[in-house]
């Protein structure tokens, strides 16, 4: 009888210890899987992603990172203005890339390409447009309303629209963007697609501009925004006020348009 109790105690405690290490096993996984999964500067990894696909190293490590990522350390780290942009505008300019090295022929579907909410981000579901217009333009009418809120900019930043590469010809070339240096940053990109985009015809009153600014004129406040944009940025004289012209889109696949 004495024996079969010392048994039966020592089979208890080695059941006790089996599960108290097995507990700490999962904790340290735990731990370890949050650890690996989170990088240490969100953005160096965003612009590191970017060179990883331009340089056609394997990037499918910042792909899975991206997905698995601590949503809730992501936000606290994303703690100015300069920071969300920059990273936004990286993560969805290298997104962009992924898509078409991994499904090229999506992007003759446009809606498809920038509706269709397969990418996973800290295990939420969005979309291109999720991104762009929930995100960067502080939209409500996305797929992930929930997710946008919670990561959407304070304010509209209007030179977005000449940083973001959506794969298309006449889409901004890919730069990396910086929260140091954003808003000079943000300066050359807007200048250089005023001067290769954009001409202005005197003797017509004219002003030809990208079809990209039809799009979004909302975001300039109407056409008479868009003329004071331009006055901004030295393209028509102060008491000038031309008809816009918007020019044809060339939505022709260019993909890995990189600025340098």
């Amino acid at each position: 009888m004495k024996k079969n109790r010392a048994s039966f105690l020592t089979l208890f405690f080695s059941l006790l210890l089996v599960v108290f290490c097995s507990l700490k096993c999962t904790e340290s996984k735990a731990e370890l899987s949050e650890s690996e999964v989170y990088p240490s500067n969100p953005i160096d990894f965003s612009q590191r992603m970017l060179l990883y696909i331009k340089s056609e190293l394997p990037y499918q490590a910042y792909s899975d990172t991206l997905q698995q990522i601590n949503l809730k350390k992501l936000h606290e780290e994303l703690n100015s203005p300069e920071k969300k942009l920059a990273f936004w505008l990286n993560i969805y300019n290298a997104l962009v890339q992924v898509r078409l090295i991994e499904s090229p022929t999506l992007f003759e579907k446009k809606e498809a390409f920038f509706k269709h909410n397969d990418i996973v981000i800290g295990g939420s579901k969005l979309s291109l447009d999720d991104i762009e217009n929930g995100v960067l333009r502080l939209k409500t009418t996305v797929s992930n309303s929930f997710f946008t809120q919670k990561f959407k900019l304070d304010s509209l930043e209007n030179r977005i629209h000449f940083t973001l590469n959506c794969g298309a010809t006449s889409c901004p070339a890919i730069a990396y963007y910086d929260p140091e240096k954003l808003d000079q940053q943000l300066e050359e990109a807007t200048q250089f697609y005023i001067k290769t985009n954009c001409t202005y015809n005197p003797d017509q009153n004219q002003v030809m501009v990208s079809e990209l600014f039809s799009w979004f004129k909302d975001d300039f406040n109407g056409e008479g925004g868009i003329i004071k944009f331009l006055k901004n940025y030295g393209l028509i004289p102060e008491n000038d006020f031309p008809e816009i012209v918007y020019t044809k889109y060339d939505w022709g696949v260019k993909p890995a348009n990189f600025n340098g």
